[in-house]
């Protein structure tokens, strides 16, 4: 069995992934060995158990035959309030194991032992692999979507790959990457900066298609109705561009389609949304450290006596007619 262990509020999306169970909180147990981009560590299980002190968890191991091959380190991962440290538990457990004639290697063992251990319980593993730590991500901003949220908020989506998906507010390009690894191809990107996103793109060879522009050139870059999804992380601060994005929505995306939208500060996105004829649906609130981010799928909120330009985006005889796309939105590599 394994144990993938992801943000609160992802457990769902880990479960469908995985085809696993909801064990607790951010834990997910599964049976089939494979990479999971809804975790942030997922590893081989060899026991859990409850304790109460530190003695316990060591008296535990003591009792288990624990499979290292050559060399070992111990590794711990401590949330909630103990009397001893993660420090602590990994001298103690790895005294233990180098006394019973197992060779101590640091800096790349054959085998780690890994103690997740979250309030009064322990999870006892093996090899544990930080699917967080995507090799493509060198270069990000301070607001940078964990890539574990970026990857989740396709799933929400419903995203496929044959699919049009457009991030306006790309950032270090984290969203498209992910859906480029699955397959994606017509991904487009927007930002006033771009190259976190160049470079990491790069690295994960993934071609995205950037511009650097912000949202008021949406209808300008994309057909009527051509767009499937836009997925992003907002600047809550950039209200002209988040006004921007909701009124070219109205234009470019396809009858279903959908903004799924991430942030820590969804009540100021949603009322510019509404004023802009969207309904927004809270999909899932997933906490990352300190902050507590709430996810919202948007869709057209359609009335009858509405048509897009009463909602402030330009009519079919308006901007979209007298700009047609001039150009193909440009590759960085």
């Amino acid at each position: 069995m394994f144990i993938a262990s992801t943000l609160k509020g992802l457990e769902g999306i880990c479960c469908k992934e995985v085809s696993g169970k909801k064990i607790s909180d951010c834990r997910v147990k599964f049976s089939k060995k494979q990479d999971v981009k809804s975790a942030l560590v997922a590893y081989e299980l060899i026991d859990d158990f409850e304790f109460k002190t530190l003695d316990n968890i060591i008296a535990r191991i003591k009792k288990i035959n624990i499979p290292i091959k050559k060399s070992f380190k111990v590794e711990c991962n401590r949330e909630g309030k103990h009397k001893f440290s993660s420090q602590e538990v990994k001298e103690e457990i790895g005294e233990y194991l180098y006394k019973k004639g197992n060779k101590v290697e640091l800096h790349n063992p054959e085998t780690i032992v890994y103690l997740d251990i979250v309030d009064n319980h322990c999870f006892l593993g093996l090899n544990p692999e930080f699917s967080v730590k995507r090799k493509y991500r060198v270069r990000s901003s301070r607001q940078a979507l964990n890539s574990t949220i970026a990857y989740s908020l396709l799933k929400i989506g419903g995203y496929k790959k044959e699919m049009v998906i457009v991030d306006c507010f790309c950032g270090d390009g984290s969203i498209l990457i992910e859906a480029g690894l699955i397959g994606g191809k017509k991904l487009y990107g927007l930002d006033e900066y771009l190259q976190n996103a160049q470079i990491n793109s790069h690295l994960a060879g993934v071609k995205i298609n950037l511009e650097r522009e912000n949202p008021e050139f949406l209808n300008s870059l994309f057909k009527e109705k051509e767009v499937d999804l836009i997925i992003t992380q907002p600047k809550f601060y950039d209200n002209n561009g988040i006004n921007e994005m909701f009124s070219a929505g109205r234009i470019i995306l396809k009858e279903k389609g959908r903004i799924i939208i991430v942030s820590d500060k969804m009540d100021i996105i949603e009322k510019i949304a509404q004023k802009h004829g969207w309904k927004g649906k809270k999909e899932v609130e997933v906490i990352n450290g300190d902050i507590d981010y709430i996810v919202k799928s948007f869709k057209r909120a359609f009335l009858e006596h509405k048509s897009p330009s009463d909602f402030g985006a330009p009519s079919s005889s308006g901007r979209l007619a007298k700009e047609p796309r001039e150009k193909s939105l440009d590759s960085c590599f």
